[in-house]
């Protein structure tokens, strides 16, 4: 599928697609396969699951288990454009030939390949084993606010939980105790004192900004960047915890 094709002309990219990234970019392909046959009557108009398979040729580093997973990936995304009732088949064609719904038309038109490709340039494997679940799947579905938010509530919950500190204790103040320079029962001793110092306050910092204004109002995140920067912060922060 050509459309495709030109979005991610990598096989290893589509691989590194989230779920819901990679369905995105699917359902912005078939809608402009749609647009571009209104402009020109011999152009296709519809697709088939027949057209996702083998859309990468062998050679030039494809090899046929790389061509297969992504005809694995491209299947089961198909799949959950079916079930999530963004296709149907098409109307005087035959079985199995499929065009987008109303639905599907009105999600295509909210997908912006950009923000997918800047989102794909965050993997799982960058972050800390804590944040490749949910909070990657957060940050993948484009739902920044969560993954930020979720990611900082596991810094919380780590540091707590190494510190043996009580439950009520939280935010900032829970952060300068665990890391305070002279009791703190997370601070290192084979820090250089500046260092020492400098800890509660990298903690408390980050928890302070990141953290606690998503606690109370919704801040609108919309821009993945810095959402990006963010996470592995989260991510460096959750290494000094639990390397």
């Amino acid at each position: 599928m050509r459309e495709l094709l030109t979005k991610l002309p990598k096989p290893e990219r589509l691989l590194a697609c989230a779920a819901t990234q990679l369905d995105g970019l699917l359902l912005a392909s078939i809608a402009e396969r749609i647009k571009q046959s209104q402009q020109d009557p011999i152009a296709p108009r519809n697709i088939s699951l027949q057209e996702l398979q083998g859309i990468y040729a062998i050679g030039d580093g494809v090899t046929f288990l790389l061509r297969s997973k992504c005809d694995a990936a491209l299947t089961e995304s198909w799949q959950r454009l079916m079930n999530g009732g963004y296709l149907m088949e098409a109307v005087g064609q035959a079985h199995g030939v499929m065009t987008l719904t109303g639905k599907g038309l009105e999600a295509a038109d909210a997908v912006r390949f950009e923000e997918i490709t800047m989102r794909q340039s965050l993997t799982r494997e960058m972050l800390h084993p804590d944040l490749r679940g949910s909070v990657y799947d957060s940050f993948a579905a484009g739902h920044y606010d969560t993954a930020v938010m979720d990611a900082f509530k596991l810094v919380e919950d780590a540091v707590r939980n190494a510190a043996s500190l009580p439950a009520s204790l939280v935010g900032v103040s829970l952060m300068r105790q665990a890391y305070d320079p002279k009791k703190g029962p997370l601070r290192d001793p084979s820090l250089p004192p500046g260092e020492r110092d400098r800890m509660p306050d990298l903690f408390a910092g980050a928890i302070g900004v990141f953290k606690n204004p998503l606690s109370h109002r919704k801040v609108g995140k919309s821009d993945p960047a810095p959402v990006i920067e963010e996470l592995m912060l989260a991510s460096r922060l959750l290494r000094f915890v639990r390397p």
